[in-house]
């Protein structure tokens, strides 16, 4: 990605709080079509812990300068990553990276037995 990629995550306080996130850390998020109260929706997901939180998708909640689950949701085919860049009070700013500067060995066998998992 040449230009950076901004967006917030949301609904940390429903799996492992915010506090669990800290700036630097890498992120996977991963598309989540089944989602039915959003078509676009994209989890975070650290592993091996599993979903963190949402990446906001509602462009009244998003601060400037992020963009929501929807304006990026097409630019990656199942899995991007992205690292914290600013951890506030109740919400995570990321930055999309590419997914090359990564070395993660079975990153999708992974996300994989991760999604078979959490339809179960």
């Amino acid at each position: 990605m040449s230009k950076e990629l901004f967006a917030a995550m949301y609904g940390m306080e429903h799996y492992h709080g915010v506090g669990a996130l800290h700036v630097g850390d890498m992120l996977f998020l991963v598309k989540d079509p089944d989602n039915r109260r959003d078509q676009h929706a994209i989890k975070v997901v650290i592993p091996p812990i599993g979903t963190v939180g949402y990446i906001v998708n509602d462009p009244r909640l998003i601060p400037h300068g992020c963009w929501t689950g929807s304006d990026f949701y097409d630019i990656f085919s199942q899995q991007t990553c992205a690292k914290v860049r600013f951890a506030m009070k109740d919400m995570i700013i990321v930055e999309l990276i590419e997914i090359v500067q990564v070395p993660v060995p079975h990153m999708d066998t992974f996300i994989t037995g991760w999604q078979s998992r959490e339809k179960a």
